[in-house]
């Protein structure tokens, strides 16, 4: 059968294709949209029609009738520790491109620190309508952004929850899940002075691995310790000198939530104690396989960052879409990975 060719040889629109297999505009329009309401026949029928004809969807008439922008914007926390870098958001926008990959829609990033709450800059995309769904991360309990994109009824998904009575769609890891996995192995190797070395309370995930941290330990009879815990700014240089001061406090072992303080911890170690520093153990929060080359024994509570990109993105797209609160929301746990030659007592 001949390719089918459009009759006056200008551009292929629905109307074309419509006119080519004896339907309604309409009937094109819902099957090149996924097929609501459609059968299957029929979506396969308009979609390889579309295809043989070298339909293109015109964005630029889209946007200029819907008012569209057909942007998805991140705003994710770059560190700014130069002694080593941080590849965490890099992963997540990894994944991010890979969900969007094949779709109409463009990804932009915009870097905030994680000192910046970045609300201005929320305002003034949504203002300007320069993108139809945003994507936050390190949420707070009362996230002021959350709250501003729910009373704006934009399209968002946060990586980390809230305490907002208002639900909104999220993807997470289970923080408590993952400090108790990490507080754990490291007590069923025979440690009994863990020290937590984590981020500022002020950010959700904290005060949920805070709660895991503590359930471990007091499943395993240790009396929480409150020197031993220690939020700080998530950099190697300050992981470093908070590592030499638990020391002094006797800690024995270190659960860290993110590579730059686990680095920044183990130097702090060698510093204070050379060689013998190779008995205390550590456990790290990570997207990375990390321990598989760092050459130090290490437990890590792992979920690829990229996954967690992926997943982020895929519930943008389904709020975008159209898709209710209550079916975008996704907590996943960490699995854990122990170094060869550690064994877990437990």
């Amino acid at each position: 059968m001949p390719k089918p060719q459009p009759s006056d040889g200008g551009p292929v629109t629905l109307r074309t294709i419509a006119d080519h297999l004896g339907v309604s505009v309409t009937t094109v329009t819902r099957a090149l949209k996924g097929g609501e309401r459609i059968g299957a026949d029929t979506v396969e029928k308009v979609k390889k029609t579309a295809e043989e004809l070298g339909y293109v969807r015109n964005l630029d008439g889209v946007k200029l009738r819907t008012g569209q922008t057909f942007v998805a914007l991140t705003f994710l926390s770059f560190s700014s520790e130069e002694e080593i870098g941080d590849s965490g958001s890099v992963g997540l926008l990894n994944g991010i491109h890979q969900r969007f990959a094949g779709t109409e829609y463009s990804v932009r990033a915009v870097p905030v620190t994680t000192d910046e709450i970045g609300l201005d800059r929320v305002q003034q995309v949504v203002k300007g309508r320069n993108a139809d769904g945003i994507i936050l991360d390190h949420t707070r309990p009362r996230d002021e952004r959350v709250q501003f994109l729910l009373e704006q009824n934009v399209p968002f998904v946060t990586f980390g929850r809230t305490d907002l009575p208002q639900p909104h769609a999220y993807f997470d890891l289970d923080n408590e899940y993952a400090a108790y996995q990490g507080t754990k192995s490291l007590i069923d190797q025979g440690y009994g002075r863990v020290a937590m070395l984590d981020a500022d309370l002020r950010y959700s995930f904290v005060g949920q691995r805070l709660k895991g941290y503590r359930r471990a330990l007091f499943e395993a009879g240790i009396a929480y310790d409150p020197a031993l815990v220690r939020h700080i700014d998530l950099s190697a240089p300050v992981a470093r000198n908070t590592a030499i001061d638990l020391i002094g406090a006797k800690a024995d072992a270190f659960v860290c939530v993110n590579e730059l303080v686990f680095l920044g911890a183990r130097a702090g170690v060698r510093q204070a104690l050379g060689p013998a520093g190779d008995s205390l153990g550590f456990s790290l929060r990570t997207g990375t396989n990390i321990g598989n080359y760092i050459g130090t024994p290490l437990n890590t509570s792992y979920y690829s960052r990229s996954d967690a990109g992926w997943n982020l993105a895929d519930l943008l797209l389904k709020r975008l879409d159209g898709a209710d609160v209550s079916d975008c929301q996704r907590i996943c746990k960490t699995e854990l990975r122990v170094s060869e030659g550690q064994t877990l007592l437990g």
